[in-house]
């Protein structure tokens, strides 16, 4: 006997009741594709890594999220199809099933806490970035996901255009700005989340009167952008937010930029993810050579070992790494030979954090900054040589700053609304966006000595 399909239902923290409905085939994938063992991993991994060592409640999963990001998606989708005739095309339903799959799946490929792993094999060399693991994982002909894409379309496509849109980097039509946008699904949604699980007062969005307000509108793309004639102008659609809106799509960037300010760039946060970068970087180093099971006390064959040795980076090994295998590994390399591996490890099980030293604790003055911190490289340099100091310049933040890094594309910038000249980016006609434009650099020292923090924050009398 068949069982009988029936509307299931997710309950949210954010959005309440998720249905997936019965009558919608491409709810019916997308319910499928959660319990495939691909999307599964994703309970494994933390939306925002390690803030939970600074916000306790900060332990939600990109599982959670992504379901999320789905159920965004899809209000999106409808205001899709509502407002593409300004642009002159016609609502094409097979991209939009493209992009609510796309917008599911957009984090698979994301590694054990997520943007800190990519770091690590970015200074390894190794430059996959985690949108090109997604589509690997999703092409991936041994997967689950696969054959449940292969599936859903008769002339078996569906795979290769969601692996497509989540690759590519310049938009091919509006459905590309639901899953990569100045207002797509995906902040949207860890906004909202975001703020809510870690607790802070600040980052509050008026969700539901921007989406009132969201058009469809093509923007000219630079000329960089494109791979054709540099001289040939390119135009796109993406969303566009009313003139009425501009109030609430300031506050949508000042909620970007203050959860970059004080969630996602916090200074013990930043501090935990250098160390983790630093032990899984001698883990790496030392996986190559002989004894490496002493050297870092993990067993031969241990998933970091056999991902991180000769050939290893495939997606069968990558997909066995998550945030639970590399937290729990940390008590077995209290036991490593490689006594910087071993002290890292306790460290971390123990929450004995270096000491952060921020260079704003000198004042907001960049000159007076500028000296303190020319000070501390002379005074430590053979620190830095040796480890125990660390400089961290990696944290700068604008109003368009993306975790993991800033992005100026024009399809990635806000727009709104001139009734004179069109859609316009919006530090043009907000002088609140337009003061925070430019970049603002975030620089900490982490010292493995708490007497050497200590000395360098003495030079603050000699930068007055």
């Amino acid at each position: 006997m068949v069982s009988e399909i029936r509307t299931q239902r997710v309950r949210d923290p954010v959005h309440g009741l998720i249905t997936f409905n019965k009558t919608e085939p491409v709810d019916q994938v997308a319910w499928a594709l959660l319990d495939s063992r691909e999307f599964q991993r994703l309970r494994r991994i933390k939306q925002l890594g390690v803030s939970e060592f600074v916000y306790p409640s900060a332990t939600h999963t990109r599982f959670a999220h992504c379901i999320g990001v789905f159920h965004t998606a899809r209000k999106l989708i409808e205001i899709i199809r509502k407002e593409i005739e300004p642009v002159g095309e016609e609502f094409d339903q097979r991209r939009a099933e493209t992009a609510l799959i796309a917008a599911l799946l957009h984090d698979l490929g994301h590694g054990p806490f997520s943007h800190t792993f990519e770091g690590v094999q970015k200074a390894r060399g190794a430059k996959k970035r985690h949108e090109q693991w997604t589509a690997e994982i999703i092409r991936n002909p041994k997967g689950e996901i696969r054959p449940l894409l292969e599936a859903f379309w008769p002339d078996g496509t569906f795979c290769e255009a969601v692996a497509h849109l989540l690759e590519v980097e310049d938009p091919d039509d509006i459905y590309h700005a639901v899953v990569s946008s100045s207002f797509d699904a995906d902040r949207l949604d860890y906004l909202r989340r975001d703020r809510l699980m870690t607790g802070t007062g600040a980052g509050a969005i008026d969700f539901d009167l921007l989406m009132e307000h969201l058009r469809v509108r093509s923007i000219d793309l630079e000329a960089a952008e494109s791979d054709d004639d540099p001289d040939e102008q390119v135009h796109v659609a993406t969303f566009c937010l009313d003139a009425k809106a501009l109030p609430a799509a300031e506050q949508f960037l000042l909620a970007r930029y203050t959860l970059h300010e004080q969630v996602y760039f916090h200074k013990t946060t930043r501090c935990i993810e250098h160390l983790i970068a630093k032990v899984l970087g001698k883990v790496a180093d030392c996986s190559t050579k002989p004894g490496c099971t002493k050297a870092t006390g993990l067993q031969k064959d241990h998933p970091l070992l056999r991902f991180f040795g000769k050939d290893g980076e495939t997606v069968d090994n990558y997909l066995e790494l998550d945030d639970v295998l590399v937290l729990s590994a940390f008590e077995s390399m209290q036991t490593a030979d490689n006594k910087e591996i071993a002290e890292l490890a306790r460290r971390l099980r123990e929450r004995d954090l270096y000491k952060t030293l921020d260079l704003r604790s000198f004042g907001f003055d960049e000159g007076r900054q500028q000296r303190a911190a020319r000070k501390i490289d002379a005074d430590f340099k053979t620190h830095t040589v040796a480890g125990t100091v660390s400089k961290d310049e990696g944290a700068a933040i604008g109003i368009y700053t993306q975790i993991g890094g800033d992005d100026e594309r024009a399809h990635k910038k806000l727009h709104i609304l001139d009734e004179a000249t069109g859609p316009t980016e919006i530090s043009k006609v907000s002088k609140v966006v337009g003061a925070l434009a430019p970049k603002a650099q975030f620089t900490r020292y982490y010292f493995e000595s708490e007497s050497d923090r200590d000395q360098a924050k003495r030079r603050k009398k000699e930068t007055t």
